[in-house]
């Protein structure tokens, strides 16, 4: 009882005291008006509700979450402007005199409007969720990424230091994104000619496997965090896509690949020795999980998806397979409770399972997005998962770890 009035005490605290402040000077042109009238109202709708907001735009003062002490502020300046002879627009962030982020958009692009407004929009957003999340400073929920880009496959680094997850913000092909969760920076890593997927960090946290198409399709593939260009080792075989890797130990990835048949799960060291996994009785399999000798997976069987393990013994066991599909299994730090996103509320949810006591609980029901991939911070507190946003593409969330038993404080939703 008293830790659940300790967390309640302190999610209160939290929603009353912010840390960060944002004030942004706005400019633009007579054509550009438009546009920044909705950056503006963007970021006043999607900022995070520990941060206050001031912004200045054509001599009108526009402001958010006003009651709320602020420890640091960051000052920004936004303009926009349109150039007639090309039909296009052309958005710039300044900070300290810096450009530190532009972007243009013309009508005659495919994309949509409102992904040009967000792309302005998600600059100063991601800063200051980066500042929250570094500071500890938000209560259930915090979105961490705003960009009108794919984000999702997240995965924490063993030490915290890290979370890696899939974009395509730099047009193209899909890359995987380093954010520091104690600088609070993200930095891209492209591979020339490749798209990424599903980055997952090695036991020691100094190498990264992923599915990549370097080669021309789906291969597993492993690189160093440093230099990691220059360093990529080709760990599948074969011309059949290899996908959904996962580390079972320190010298040994787990993956899925294609076959005649449908798919097998094969499990490869780094030396690249390889051998399938004998599991039966189902069409296919995906999404290996492992915890020390036992493997987690998603079964296809029949067209209903559930979750089992594989036992060090070599024994199947259904962990979770209900009326509804279960997929993306994730197991905590101490291999006590399997996450799991579920469409049993009609919309997919992040789910937690205890594995000792078979109570479940969905940790993200109040968000009522789709749900997907989740992963644990290595003290098993905070779970990263992707949510998509009305039409927008998936962004990259948090939500704090709790069992049925605390007391929960109010939502943080935006």
């Amino acid at each position: 009882m008293k830790k659940s009035l300790v967390i309640l005490l302190l999610m209160f605290v939290m929603s009353c005291f912010a840390y960060v402040g944002l004030k942004v000077v706005l400019a633009s042109d007579e054509q550009g008006k438009k546009v920044l009238d909705d950056v503006a109202r963007s970021i006043l709708t999607l900022v995070p509700e520990n941060v206050r907001v001031v912004l200045e735009t054509n001599q009108v003062k526009l402001t958010a979450n006003e009651h709320i002490e602020v420890q640091e502020e960051f000052t920004l300046n936004f303009s926009i402007t349109y150039d007639a002879t090309k039909n296009s627009y052309y958005a710039s962030w300044m900070e300290s005199s810096n450009v530190v982020y532009s972007c243009s958009y013309s009508p005659k692009e495919e994309r949509p409007y409102r992904d040009f407004v967000r792309e302005c929009a998600h600059y100063p957003l991601e800063k200051v969720a980066l500042r929250l999340l570094m500071k500890n400073a938000f209560g259930k929920y915090l979105r961490i990424t705003y960009h009108p880009s794919v984000d999702e496959y997240s995965s924490f680094s063993p030490d915290g230091k890290y979370f890696a997850f899939i974009t395509d913000r730099l047009g193209g092909n899909r890359n995987i994104a380093l954010l520091d969760l104690q600088q609070g920076s993200l930095r891209v890593l492209p591979v020339h000619g490749s798209s990424e997927y599903f980055p997952r960090f090695s036991p020691d946290g100094t190498r990264l496997a992923f599915q990549g198409s370097l080669h021309g399709f789906w291969n597993i593939y492993i690189m160093p965090i440093e230099d990691y260009a220059k360093n990529i080792v080709l760990i599948s075989a074969g011309n059949a896509p290899a996908y959904s890797p996962a580390w079972f130990d320190a010298n040994t990835l787990l993956y899925v690949q294609d076959t005649e048949t449908g798919n097998a799960m094969y499990r490869a060291t780094l030396a690249r020795r390889r051998s399938k996994l004998n599991i039966e009785g189902f069409d296919m399999v995906f999404s290996p999980a492992a915890y020390g000798q036992t493997i987690y997976f998603v079964g296809l069987r029949e067209a209903n998806f559930g979750i089992y393990a594989l036992t060090p013994e070599g024994n199947v066991v259904c962990i979770e397979d209900g009326f509804y599909n279960e997929h993306d299994p994730a197991i905590s730090p101490d291999g006590r409770y399997l996450a799991y996103s579920c469409n049993c509320l009609g919309y997919y949810a992040i789910w937690v399972k205890d594995l000792e006591t078979g109570e479940k609980w969905c940790l993200t029901e109040e968000l009522k997005q789709d749900a997907f991939y989740p992963s644990f911070s290595p003290d098993g507190q905070l779970v990263g998962f992707s949510a998509s946003e009305g039409f927008f593409e998936p962004d990259i969330w948090f939500v704090r770890f709790f069992k049925p038993s605390d007391s929960q404080a109010q939502s943080s939703l935006p």
